[in-house]
């Protein structure tokens, strides 16, 4: 549908008739509707005063197709949205132009798997079924063009609420006989509960959480310090939770039989256990073990853990001792920080 189509909306006051006249008014397209009573005629008027009062015509009988060869001088029009049956189905398909475009959103016929004319394909034209309802069941690139587009149209405000009827609940026999009448305009809702019933708002239902940390099997975990007895364990927590790939540091590397047990048992785990003794108290050394760490896979998460005992108290700290034990902390730390932000992209 485009800007200087012609199109035949049928039931023009039904709820996707009144949706579809706005839109093709929206896209610049002269439109020809039908209706079943008079009530509806002047309700069309007086909501689309810009269709032109000869292009609407009766939904009862096939007189609307002459009155699509008057208003196009014989043409036809380019497109014809279908929801009648039977020989006024057959009608429009005689109000089409060559290499329209025939939309049945109606399920009579195509339930009955009535026969269609061939005259349609002399016409060269298209016929295409539309189950309105399934369209919400869609593919998703097909449901995100229909968000994206009455997005574009409400910003517009070519979109607007339609007309309804509304009934209460305990009405909904006398809802249905009324639709039934095809004397309704709009869409016939039936209302569960009345708004001034509700006085509150239940809370929302509140369930505990249980934090968890998870590790995936692909990527690196490196803990500074891994072979002192914290790093032993924390080492240990990590593949209970999925880790497989580990970088532990140590600047004397394995030295006891309890770090040889560890190790030896996450092996049979299938855990790859690398001892790397680079110095990282140096930002080359930093470097140098985020470089060997990402060969075995992204490093997702780094551990210091680093301790190097010169404790005193403070009368008897020097600095020569006090950057003993700071370096490994504090300054790792900052060495770590920076180099990670451009060489571990995937950084937890």
């Amino acid at each position: 549908m485009k800007r200087g189509d012609s199109i035949l909306i049928h039931s023009g006051t039904g709820g996707i008739g009144q949706a579809a006249i706005r839109m093709a008014l929206y896209e610049g397209c002269t439109v020809f509707t039908t209706v079943g009573t008079r009530e509806k005629r002047d309700f069309l008027r007086k909501e689309f005063p810009q269709i032109n009062v000869n292009h609407i015509g009766n939904s009862r009988d096939t007189s609307f197709e002459q009155m699509v060869y008057r208003g196009t001088k014989g043409r036809g029009v380019d497109i014809v949205l279908n929801s009648l049956a039977e020989e006024k189905l057959l009608a429009g398909v005689r109000c089409l132009a060559r290499g329209g475009r025939f939309v049945e959103i109606g399920k009579f016929d195509l339930a009955g798997n009535h026969p269609l004319q061939l005259e349609l394909l002399k016409k060269e034209a298209t016929f295409v079924g539309v189950m309105v309802d399934r369209l919400f069941g869609g593919t998703p690139a097909t449901k995100l063009q229909m968000i994206s587009y009455l997005e574009q149209a409400m910003r517009s405000d070519a979109v607007k609420p339609i007309n309804k009827t509304v009934f209460k609940y305990s009405e909904v026999e006398q809802a249905y006989r009324y639709m039934t009448t095809g004397k309704h305009m709009g869409k016939v809702i039936v209302q569960i509960r009345d708004p001034k019933e509700i006085t509150s708002i239940p809370p929302a239902k509140t369930f505990k959480g249980h934090p968890r940390y998870f590790c995936y099997p692909e990527k690196t975990y490196v803990v500074i310090g891994g072979l002192g007895g914290f790093g032993l364990e924390l080492a240990d927590w990590l593949i209970l939770r999925g880790a497989r790939k580990l970088i532990l540091t140590s600047r004397k590397g394995v030295k006891t039989g309890y770090q040889r047990l560890r190790i030896k048992t996450w092996i049979s785990y299938g855990v790859l256990v690398h001892i790397s003794k680079t110095d990282i108290t140096t930002r080359d050394g930093c470097v140098e073990l985020i470089k060997e760490s990402n060969t075995l896979g992204p490093v997702h998460a780094i551990f210091n853990l680093a301790v190097v005992l010169a404790d005193a108290i403070f009368e008897n700290q020097t600095p020569k001792s006090f950057v003993t034990s700071f370096e490994p902390k504090a300054n790792a730390t900052q060495y770590l920080d920076e180099i990670t932000r451009e060489m571990c992209p995937d950084l937890r």
